[in-house]
């Protein structure tokens, strides 16, 4: 009996360790993960009909793939091909909602003042050019074949950081009296005051730390984000800002 009772004892024991491990794997399983992508990726992810061509969209490229293998991934020359972005999978569904069929596809924001991209397409582990894009080239000093775009004026005219600051900039109406303020001015915007270097162009650069940032531009009482950055949010008092961070 003392037995019987003691093997008891194990057993529930051993059960409630192996409940505490499983909890605690479950919770290293399950990480939370958000993905935050800017409002106008969204917009042209829900545009993506079919496979062919990559094709431009301000400043974004749009590639796609058919679905019929494992993984396709994407190496670009502006990173030393050392990084590979996996495509993302696109389903099409009729009334139902019952799948009709799927596309991967991937979209790049086109680093700055870029005016060619040279990429490969991994598929499944295997490095190759892009079979929707017939423009490629033999590249004789690597001794690889890649493939090519040209890519129209982008981001030359926007708020970036630059070596003295971030240097924000405003086109409109000329003979305007443009300002800023943000999180940086505690929101006054009587501090900062854009110039306008030819009619219409507004431009100013602050020396700004790293940090996230929240600003508008003013004219008069009125505010407004900024459009060159895609990066939004609302303020305490319900007014659409820009977001910008710095690392």
């Amino acid at each position: 009996m003392k037995n019987f009772v003691k093997k008891i004892l194990i057993l529930t024991v051993l059960a409630d360790c192996f409940l505490i491990f499983a909890k605690g794997q479950e919770k290293k399983s399950a990480p939370e993960v958000i993905y935050k992508y800017p409002y106008e990726y969204r917009v042209i992810a829900n545009t993506i009909r079919e496979v062919g061509n990559p094709f431009q969209v301000d400043d974004y490229i749009v590639f796609t793939q058919e679905d019929t293998v494992r993984h396709v991934g994407i190496a670009f020359n502006f990173e030393g091909y050392k990084e590979i972005h996996s495509f993302m999978r696109k389903n099409s569904t009729d009334v139902d909602g019952n799948v009709t069929g799927s596309l991967l596809f991937y979209i790049l924001d086109v680093p700055a003042d870029t005016e060619s991209i040279d990429y490969r397409i991994i598929v499944d582990g295997i490095w190759t050019t892009d079979t929707t894009n017939v423009n490629s080239y033999y590249n004789p000093y690597t001794g690889i074949e890649v493939s090519t775009l040209n890519i129209k004026n982008n981001h030359k005219n926007e708020t970036k950081k630059t070596d003295s600051g971030v240097h924000f900039i405003y086109q409109g109406k000329e003979g305007q009296k443009i300002r800023i303020g943000g999180t940086f001015t505690s929101w006054d915007s009587s501090i900062y005051e854009l110039t306008e270097t030819k009619p219409g162009y507004y431009e100013i650069t602050i020396p700004l730390p790293q940090g996230t940032y929240y600003y508008a531009f003013y004219n008069g009482t009125a505010s407004f984000p900024d459009k060159t950055n895609p990066d939004r949010a609302w303020s305490n008092e319900g007014r659409e800002c820009s977001i910008l961070t710095i690392n």
